[in-house]
């Protein structure tokens, strides 16, 4: 919080919340960090920070919503890292590799839209 970048920022993809926490430390107790992610295991690492940094918020949608989140808003900076997280790599029941025996998921969202087993 002793940073010097005031301002509105968002990390347009939380995953564990490394970028995020890189730009809190550069903020200062005015700046504020707003972040999208859709993959319940991010939402739960994003609430802990919530908890732990007042400047922070999280936002469980989709990172193309941001028009619509912040249509009144001006933001001073935007953070895109693309693609999948090592963590939904590295989870066979997340259903990205072919290496481990697991489900056919391939889903940032588990909780919604329809399986990649269940399409083929």
């Amino acid at each position: 919080s002793n940073g010097r970048f005031e301002g509105t920022y968002v990390d347009c993809t939380f995953g564990r919340g490394g970028h995020s926490r890189e730009i809190l430390q550069r903020l200062s107790s005015k700046g504020r960090l707003f972040a999208f992610d859709v993959d319940p295991e991010a939402i739960r690492e994003a609430r802990q920070l919530e908890m732990e940094d007042e400047r922070f918020k999280i936002h469980h949608r989709p990172f193309g919503d941001i028009g619509t989140v912040f249509a009144t808003s001006q933001l001073s900076g935007v953070l895109l890292d693309l693609g999948v997280s090592s963590p939904q790599l590295d989870h066979r029941r997340r259903g990205f590799t072919g290496k481990d025996d697991g489900p056919l998921d391939m889903r940032m969202n588990q909780g919604a839209g329809e399986s990649a087993s269940s399409w083929l």
